[in-house]
């Protein structure tokens, strides 16, 4: 009987698996991101803007071509950046109170978050030079953003901006994309 169960739920597992590799599951996951960050974007200004709506782009441009993983991706990193840009942060000279088990596991998944996406970065040339220095200007601010949050306690915007730079990481910087002109990417919200 224990063997049936557990052939049963090794199915189950393996089915649920499957599921986020079918070009449906990313374009679902694109369509939320998208819908979360439209949302949250009227709220932003200056730089965190500039690059949500870069990535935004690079990602409709994606999901056009029909990469929908790497448009899914690209809008997560958008997110991350959305909701880091937002997050309170302490006010001067204060540290967000939180104990000593919950910084050492925040301590812990920045690391990993930060380590994942060196793993995964690849500094590869792309197609696209411009494609692939606006994600890595994006990638470099978002490790270097992290660690200056965390260093000044303020621990949601660091996690937030780790997991950006981690999403940032699975892109495949192969592809071939426009980046918007010059006047578009450098609007600033109102």
């Amino acid at each position: 009987m224990p063997a049936k169960k557990a052939a049963k739920k090794a199915a189950k597992k393996m089915a649920k698996k499957a599921t986020h590799h079918l070009p449906s599951h990313n374009l679902r996951r694109a369509y939320e991101h998208l819908g979360r960050i439209d949302i949250l974007e009227g709220a932003l200004a200056g730089a965190h803007f500039v690059q949500v709506s870069a990535l935004a782009t690079l990602a409709q441009q994606q999901l056009e071509a029909g990469r929908a993983r790497d448009g899914a991706d690209l809008l997560r990193a958008a997110e991350h950046i959305c909701f880091a840009a937002l997050a309170p942060e302490p006010g001067p000279g204060a540290v967000e109170l939180v104990s000593a088990d919950l910084r050492a596991a925040i301590t812990a998944e920045l690391h990993h978050l930060t380590r994942r996406a060196e793993d995964l970065w690849n500094d590869a040339e792309s197609d696209d030079d411009q494609a692939h220095e606006t994600i890595a200007a994006i990638y470099t601010a978002a490790l270097d953003q992290a660690a200056a949050a965390y260093a000044r306690g303020a621990y949601r915007p660091a996690l937030e901006l780790a997991r950006a730079a981690e999403a940032l990481a699975h892109i495949d910087v192969g592809f071939t994309a426009r980046l918007l002109d010059t006047e578009q990417s450098r609007r600033i919200a109102s």
